[in-house]
């Protein structure tokens, strides 16, 4: 009976268009994102939005939409992912008209409509999907397809709009928008602040956050900045601020050097948002970051003060890469993630003369990039894009990772100079307006003699990696490309391997330079040379790029090989921290270290080798003169203790009985602190627990830890119920939070307790993808699957795959990345029986 009536409806809605059409389908899908492309122009926003004090009030609101419509022959389709209830009214040019509500869209029949220009007004509740409220503040991320979740409006990336934005606020909140504020008037018990309006720019873009916020605003080489932020640490404030607002300049002024185009977007002020759930978010005129991020503790580690200033860089690159010129499909979202990966880059390094960037490019992108490459669920970076709904998981490390290394290489092959020159023609060429990878290709073909495009296919439009191995041609060692999955296909790319001759024996060392992308196989004789000679004083193991590149081998082997022994590689990882000095190779061997210790040794084997891991990371954080380095042995000693003796030397950094010289914990590390003597202990340390709580300042913080504490609770059933919790979308609001909260439910140490959650968690996928930001999907499988090891574990993920043999494609891929490593295990176990 449902569908007989929506049937009906759907010819009532949809017959008196000139041409009979399909009612709209939820999304944006392809065919009316073309469709609006050709018919649609000149778009222009005002809305009006009225905040109340109460978070659990309605946010009401109004807009009026003009644009320029160049066919009748369809009704015109507006996006608003909302509850149809939310909408009250609707006008044409002043007169109030009917509407239908389809799968999330209203549609105007054109018979209310004209060719030319067009004036449409609604009034309306705001959807509050994506304005991320919280007591005092709120904070909108639209990106890809959220800004239909919370008002009326054409939602997708090339139908570029002006928008104008007044905000009712409570009285003393600050508002800050994409535009510059125009005026700020007192009403009543509230503020308006009414914004000027836009330059052009995509839906998803659009922005605004409100709330109690300090703000401090600087003029740095003649541009003026207004920072916006809830940090209460005024310590933490101090030590920070001049450096963010310096960094920023320094990246614009690059940014406008090397692309000849002055910052197009006028007004720049950034917001530092608690818990905010990316590193960063590139709105124009109003950019957003993860306070954390950018407000750092005291002795951050050089990966710290590195990740800063590229993340900076990074959103100040998308002003002309995403912002001044768009995808104009998010199949192509990759485009604007690799140009400001890429920007970015180019920007830290003369901030940063004292370390090697070409082992940070190495360590920063590629074991990232190979942990996807070489899962089953891969992708090519440019991916198939039906409908924008789905747009999100098209995020993960292929985009962030693999295709800046992509990047690096085309530059490789047609010089910095061309690549510069053609970058800035795609900028002028496309400058407010929309373009696609295949519109740079050809901008860099016709400059060329080089067959970009055949290149282009392999490494931008197919998955996947290639894989080595080491030949004898004529008495001369080779690297040869293994038999590809896909016919003829070829990785061009230059390789460099290097072999030297030790007691008659040759020792060879694949991809030695780390510029090449694939697997590289290394013989057993050489694997044991290169970590027996770590720290020998010759010309190549002096190159920390070489030790870096062989570690990474080193690490892919145990990954891949039939038969590892990851007790080796513990014992391996231990020697060589012993003589690294390089923060960066520390910082790797580290990781590699929890890594293999969690996931690949069993409690008998973690038992057998926990005094000398402990002993070992204990010295080596007392000894370190290096003071970041010294934070990243503290973090790590932090994960892996478990003895009755690093419990207790936790406790007393905790408690400030005992001080290490030159370790500064922050409120953040005596929170972790805190959550790691609860985990690992046996009654809870509830004690420890309440007193962290009494003493955390922050309010944002303390607000989080009372989120996360029942997680770690340690009677099982009150982890049930919190994770039952869970299921409610209201609960998962705080993205970051949850990630914490889950990441402790499936501790190693409570994987068995923890293996009932698995199979609702993935029952919970589409749902979270519909509802959640674009990273929260993969990461809460990440924080579900990271911490199981067991044959139970991998079983439950492939019957659930098996009984949905329908699943959608793009989030099976990410069960079977986010698996993977589980499944490795997995065998890893099996096969030392």
């Amino acid at each position: 009976m449902k569908i007989s009536l929506f049937v009906f409806a759907s010819l009532i809605v949809f017959g008196s268009c000139h041409k009979k059409a399909s009612p709209p389908e939820k999304g944006v899908s392809f065919a009316l994102n073309e469709y609006r492309k050709k018919t649609i122009d000149s778009i222009r926003y005002d809305i009006a939005l009225d905040i109340p004090a109460v978070k659990a009030e309605p946010i009401s609101g109004k807009e009026t939409i003009t644009f320029k419509l160049n066919s009748l022959d369809s009704a015109l389709v507006i996006d608003f992912n909302s509850d149809s209830s939310h909408i009250r009214e609707v006008f044409v040019a002043g007169e109030k008209v009917s509407y239908d509500f389809v799968n999330e869209h209203i549609v105007i029949q054109s018979e209310h409509l004209r060719k030319g220009k067009n004036q449409v007004s609604i009034t309306f509740t705001a959807g509050n999907l994506s304005l991320n409220r919280s007591d005092e503040y709120l904070y909108t991320l639209f990106v890809p397809d959220r800004a239909s979740t919370c008002f009326p409006l054409f939602d997708q990336p090339n139908l570029k709009a002006v928008y104008v934005l007044t905000l009712k606020t409570p009285r003393d909140w600050e508002a800050v928008s994409n535009g510059s504020l125009k005026s700020k008037t007192a009403e009543g018990g509230k503020s308006s602040y009414q914004f000027a309006p836009t330059k052009p720019i995509s839906s998803y873009l659009f922005a605004f956050a409100a709330g109690k916020f300090f703000k401090e605003t600087q003029n740095v080489g003649g541009r003026e900045m207004t920072m916006y932020y809830r940090e209460t640490d005024t310590a933490k404030v101090s030590r920070n601020r001049d450096q963010v607002f310096d960094l920023h300049a320094k990246s614009l002024a690059w940014l406008e050097k090397y692309t000849g185009i002055d910052y197009p977007f006028g007004k720049f002020d950034f917001v530092l948002i608690p818990s905010f759930q990316y590193g960063g978010m590139e709105h124009p005129g109003s950019v957003f970051y993860n306070e954390s991020a950018l407000f750092l503790d005291e002795n951050p580690s050089v990966n710290r003060l590195l990740s800063r200033v590229s993340v900076i860089a990074h959103e100040s690159a998308h002003m002309w890469f995403g912002d001044l010129v768009t995808m104009d499909w998010f199949n192509d979202v990759w485009l604007k993630e690799v140009f400001a990966n890429f920007m970015a880059a180019k920007i830290v390094h003369p901030s940063f003369p004292e370390i090697n960037h070409n082992l940070r490019f190495l360590l920063a992108h590629y074991p990232n990039a190979y942990e996807i490459d070489r899962t089953a669920g891969t992708n090519p970076i440019l991916q198939e894009l039906g409908n924008l709904k789905n747009a999100g998981t098209l995020y993960g490390a292929i985009i962030y990772m693999k295709a800046p290394i992509v990047m690096r290489k085309l530059e490789r092959m047609i010089g910095e100079n061309l690549m510069q020159k053609s970058l800035q023609e795609y900028l002028k060429t496309y400058a407010f307006k929309n373009a696609r990878w295949d519109d740079l290709i050809g901008i860099i073909d016709k400059n060329t003699p080089l067959n970009i495009t055949k290149w282009s296919n392999v490494w931008v439009k197919t998955p996947g990696m290639p894989e080595y191995y080491i030949s004898d041609r004529n008495a001369k060692k080779s690297l040869t490309q293994v038999k590809d999955s896909i016919s003829n296909r070829i990785w061009e790319q230059p390789l460099v391997l290097k072999d030297i001759s030790e007691n008659g024996q040759q020792i060879v060392f694949p991809n030695a330079d780390g510029t090449g992308y694939g697997y590289f196989k290394m013989d057993t004789a050489s694997k044991d040379y290169f970590i027996k000679n770590y720290s020998k004083k010759d010309s190549l193991f002096e190159n920390p790029v070489f030790r870096g590149a062989m570690l990474v081998n080193v690490w892919e082997g145990l990954l891949r090989d039939g038969n590892p022994d990851p007790e080796q590689l513990i014992s391996n990882v231990l020697n060589t921290l012993e003589k690294e000095q390089n923060p960066l190779l520390v910082d790797y061997l580290l990781g590699n270290l929890q890594t293999a210790w969690w996931t690949f040794l069993d409690e008998d084997q973690r038992a057998a080798h926990q005094h000398d891991v402990e002993s070992k990371l204990w010295e080596l954080l007392n000894k370190t003169k290096d003071k970041g380095v010294k934070t990243s042995y503290f973090r790590s000693f932090k994960s892996l203790a478990l003895s009755d003796d690093g419990w207790q030397k936790m406790e007393s950094l905790w408690n400030d009985k005992l001080v290490i010289r030159d370790l500064v914990l922050s409120e953040d590390d005596k929170i972790s602190l805190a959550y790691e003597l609860a985990l690992k202990s046996k009654d809870g340390a509830k004690s420890i627990l309440d007193e962290q709580l009494k003493n955390t300042k922050n309010p944002d913080r303390k607000a989080r830890m009372q989120f996360v504490i029942p997680a770690l609770n340690p009677d099982e059933s009150q982890r049930d119920t919190f994770f039952e919790t869970l299921k409610k979308e209201e609960n998962r609001e705080k993205e970051a939070w949850v990630l914490d909260a889950v990441g402790y439910l499936h501790h190693p140490l409570r994987q068995k307790s923890a293996i009932k959650y698995l199979r609702p968690s993935l029952d919970l996928l589409q749902e979270i993808q519909l509802t959640g930001d674009i990273f929260f999907p993969t990461r809460w499988l990440h924080s579900t699957f990271a911490g199981h090891s067991s044959k139970e574990a991998a079983d439950i993920a492939t019957k659930f795959l098996a009984e949905n043999p329908h699943y959608p494609y793009f989030l099976r891929n990410k069960i079977l990345q986010e698996t993977d490593m589980l499944k490795r295990a997995v065998r890893l176990k099996s096969g030392r029986k």
